[in-house]
């Protein structure tokens, strides 16, 4: 869709939302969050060194109209750098990843200059029974039951190490879920993509949900783009210990491929506040087992496709947030690449400005073997020192 079609369908949708229903009140509140983030790299074998400003603004609404309940969320982002400077990790303007319906569209594409806009979310809702619900059109969906290495999620993960993480891609998708009891669900969702050589996928699964002593317990299983999959879950405690596990199994181009995650979390008390840590595995076969296979696994479908949050095969994280004032909390994440010893180091600062709005702090800085030429000889060792303040506001 153009940038001309993407901003007609938003003012006809916008006008329609707004007009009085007849014989009842509609919902008008319109909410938003605005993002300025300013960044500074290092150069690398990769890339030289530089600045870059990232301004994203996020406008909400979430009407109703009898039974029907919508959703409408149009983003923007504008980008301004010092040179050709790709940072990732959040700096990007972000799409959803294979996007069925051509919602968004480019502003300004320039050399230090991109200005990209779309509507995230555009969905609607309605019961259509006591337990049942049915969304038609883009919104956001996770089967997610680890934290940060989520593989049996079969939507958007997160990538673990973005410092900007408070609203998920969304998926263009049909969903209907039953709600079977309390605490008790079974959620079906059909989805088309397109395919990255060409052509579209389809993805039509089946989740169940359910409370056993007081664990999570879940499956889902079907045609993941066009594969046949499956997936086993499960959440808890023991004691003081938060338990997480999610793996899943999928035959794809003749071959069967495992992924798997699991984690521990627990909550600490370090001078009177609260610290929480949580460390989390990953072990997953898109993955890539060697340096030499790193570029072509960033290059796959199933990166294309937004299924991968880590390139590496084997992955360790480490997270440590403490609460050192009610309005201040530090923050400590790693991610080692277990079979080429790489570590991803990102230290924060987190200040509550306001009720709100918030500042934040943060580095990024790659520990292990650095690229050769073109060649990466490690997963993070080409990362440069990247510092970064974030201001968000909510509104």
């Amino acid at each position: 869709m153009t940038c001309r079609g993407i901003g007609l369908t938003a003012a006809i949708l916008l006008l329609a939302l707004c007009a009085p229903a007849e014989g009842e009140a509609q919902s008008r509140t319109i909410g938003g969050y605005y993002l300025n983030a300013l960044a500074g790299s290092e150069s690398s074998p990769l890339v030289g060194s530089g600045l870059v400003n990232v301004q994203r603004l996020r406008l909400m609404s979430r009407p109703t109209a009898g039974p029907v309940r919508f959703e409408l969320t149009w983003e923007t982002t504008l980008t301004l750098r010092t040179d050709d400077l790709a940072l990732g990790r959040g700096f990007e303007g972000a799409e959803p990843a294979a996007p069925w319906l051509g919602l968004q569209g480019t502003l300004v594409d320039q050399r230090r200059v991109a200005w990209i806009h779309g509507l995230d979310r555009l969905s609607a809702s309605v019961r259509t029974g006591e337990r049942t619900r049915v969304t038609v059109g883009r919104q956001s969906i996770s089967w997610a039951t680890t934290l940060y290495f989520t593989p049996a999620d079969p939507f958007v993960p997160f990538d673990p190490a973005d410092p900007f993480r408070e609203y998920r891609a969304g998926v263009d998708a049909v969903r209907g879920i039953f709600f079977a009891g309390p605490f008790s669900e079974i959620d079906a969702v059909v989805r088309p993509a397109p395919a990255p050589g060409g052509g579209e996928t389809w993805t039509a699964l089946v989740r169940g949900q359910h409370l056993v002593r007081g664990w999570e317990v879940s499956a889902w299983g079907g045609r993941l783009h066009d594969d046949g999959a499956g997936a086993l879950a499960a959440s808890g405690s023991v004691g003081e210990l938060g338990l997480r596990a999610e793996g899943s199994i999928r035959r794809t181009e003749g071959e069967t491929v495992v992924r798997g995650a699991a984690g521990l979390e627990r909550l600490f008390e370090l001078g009177g506040r609260d610290l929480r840590g949580i460390v989390e595995v990953q072990y997953d076969e898109f993955g890539a087992s060697r340096a030499a296979d790193l570029l072509p696994t960033a290059a796959s479908a199933p990166a294309a496709r937004g299924e991968l949050s880590v390139l590496g095969r084997s992955g360790l994280m480490v997270s440590a947030t403490w609460q050192v004032h009610p309005l201040t909390s530090m923050s400590l994440l790693s991610l080692v690449n277990l079979q080429d010893g790489s570590t991803l180091v990102s230290p924060g600062l987190t200040w509550s400005l306001a009720d709100e709005v918030s500042l934040r702090l943060g580095a990024f800085l790659g520990l292990g073997p650095s690229a050769r030429g073109p060649e990466l000889r490690s997963e993070h060792g080409a990362t440069p020192l990247i510092g970064f303040a974030a201001l968000t506001a909510f509104f």
